[in-house]
């Protein structure tokens, strides 16, 4: 009996740690231009617990809202423009040559994936590493093409996790936040890899 209720309290947990950091996401993401920040924190409070560090969730993201704001505002900036960018030519595509359009549309199409793919890394990388905005974006670009299959999986993790949103839509208590921590995992994996790569390159 006392296993079943230490299970089941584990369980609920887990699941209050998922709401509440879901909820506190959502609340913080209301203005729209803190969606970046507020992902960032998000992701910088899932990166405590995987660690097995004390997480004071409501301390710990507003901290971490705080101290990782200016990069990511800069980078959902730079996200802003780039998708500003994509929209305005895919509608100036449209109206060029066939032959034209699908060399300038499969151009787009690529730049996109980049993109992309390279934001998968980006939070990941704000919340574990202490770098600059450059170091952030040039490290999530070596990652995303190294580990290509990796980012490939993330991708689909998210687009899964948005049909499972229209699929069952009380599941919205917790995918955003459980989403973060599938990737972050992931990517953390990663992170580790070549962690030990370099030390053991340095050893030599």
């Amino acid at each position: 009996m006392n296993i079943l209720n230490s299970r089941l309290y584990s369980m609920l947990e887990v699941l209050s740690f998922f709401f509440l950091l879901n909820i506190l996401w959502v609340l913080m993401c209301l203005p729209i231009i803190t969606i970046f920040p507020a992902t960032a924190a998000m992701f910088g409070v899932i990166r405590q617990w995987v660690m097995k560090k004390d997480t004071a969730i409501f301390i710990s993201f507003f901290r971490l809202f705080k101290e990782n704001f200016k990069q990511s505002f800069i980078v959902g900036i730079i996200f802003f423009v780039f998708a500003s960018i994509f929209y305005i030519d895919f509608m100036l595509v449209n109206t060029f040559n066939p032959k034209l359009h699908t060399i300038l549309f499969a151009s787009l199409f690529l730049l996109g994936l980049i993109v992309t793919f390279t934001l998968v890394y980006i939070f990941p990388m704000i919340v574990h590493y202490r770098l600059t905005l450059w170091q952030v974006i040039k490290n999530s670009f070596f990652f995303s093409i190294r580990y290509a299959l990796t980012t490939f999986l993330c991708v689909l993790i998210v687009a899964s996790m948005v049909s499972l949103l229209f699929l069952i839509p009380v599941f919205s208590l917790v995918i955003f936040s459980f989403t973060a921590y599938l990737i972050f995992n992931i990517c953390y994996s990663r992170f580790r890899k070549e962690e030990v790569l370099a030390a053991g390159s340095t050893e030599q």
